[in-house]
């Protein structure tokens, strides 16, 4: 006779240490990840500068360029790369975490987190409702996903001299060649 496992929720881990990596949820099963590489990090803070000051100087809400907690139900928590949160969406802005979904959530893919990036993150940021997910490769392109009813449609991959089409940041002219 096996021992049934209790689901874990947000209450259960938010007070745990943050020094040992990312510590996420997916359907009430801890899921841990190490420290992002430096090469990680970087392309982090390359997307994150001309989001970030296009997000501030047009005034649109909040852009995360480091991970915060982003609760989409009671067992499903994950810690984003990058998170846009609109103008006035955010009831408690001094909060560690964010319940609801981002309209804008960006992921920086690397062979050890393909997996759930593409699977259980996209299915997940998909059913929960964020407007737009972008996948980044690391070396070459950036994969947009736009939510119409209900499901992730792509207007496509996008590369060097391809300024990335969004619907979340009309009129944000990013050139993936600026992060690359």
């Amino acid at each position: 006779m096996g021992v049934a496992a209790k689901k874990l929720t947000w209450d259960d881990i938010k007070d745990w240490p943050e020094s040992h990596g990312r510590t996420e949820l997916v359907d009430g099963e801890l899921v841990m990840s190490p420290v992002p590489s430096k090469r990680h990090q970087r392309l982090c803070h390359r997307l994150g500068r001309p989001i970030g000051s296009f997000v501030e100087g047009h005034n649109l809400g909040e852009f995360y360029e480091h991970p915060i907690h982003v609760i989409l139900a009671g067992g499903v928590n994950y810690e984003p790369d990058l998170c846009f949160i609109a103008k006035g969406r955010d009831p408690d802005p001094n909060s560690s975490a964010f319940n609801g979904s981002p309209d804008l959530i960006i992921e920086i893919i690397s062979e050890s987190n393909r997996e759930h990036d593409t699977g259980a993150k996209f299915r997940h940021y998909e059913k929960y409702g964020v407007r737009e997910y972008w996948l980044v490769d690391q070396k070459t392109e950036i994969e947009v996903w736009l939510l119409e009813e209900g499901k992730y449609v792509s207007p496509g991959n996008f590369g060097r001299g391809q300024p990335v089409l969004t619907r979340v940041l009309k009129g944000l002219r990013l050139d993936p060649g600026q992060v690359f």
